[in-house]
């Protein structure tokens, strides 16, 4: 059989051997160090951004939450703030207030004003 040439034998570990030639007993090379230290770095970037992506979610639910229950009350002081205001929009109210400041209520109809046409 012929030996592959792009096969780079470094990278193969079934054919790699240790310092001393030997063969390990598994079949495979035991990863380098700094392998196991990228791995740990990865790892703990990925849980730190899970850390930060919950206390963000977190945060964002207390705050809509928090403006949930503002909208709430302002909703509820709309309502109250137009009911007043159309009650005492009403004529009956707005004749006692008119009353203590000394205006009453017309009770006789308006007289329409005609102008004479003239005759030519």
């Amino acid at each position: 059989m012929e030996e592959n040439p792009f096969l780079n034998p470094d990278l193969d570990l079934q054919t790699r051997v240790d310092n001393e030639g030997n063969q390990p007993e598994n079949g495979y090379a035991p990863i380098p160090i700094w392998k196991w230290i990228k791995l740990a770095i990865v790892g703990f970037l990925l849980m730190i951004f899970y850390i930060y992506n919950s206390h963000h979610a977190t945060k964002a639910l207390r705050n809509k939450e928090r403006c949930i229950k503002e909208l709430k009350n302002l909703h509820s002081k709309r309502i109250s703030l137009e009911s007043e205001t159309s009650n005492s929009l009403k004529q009956s109210e707005l004749s006692k207030r008119f009353q203590v400041i000394g205006l009453k209520e017309i009770t006789t109809p308006p007289i329409k004003i005609v102008k004479p046409r003239e005759q030519d």
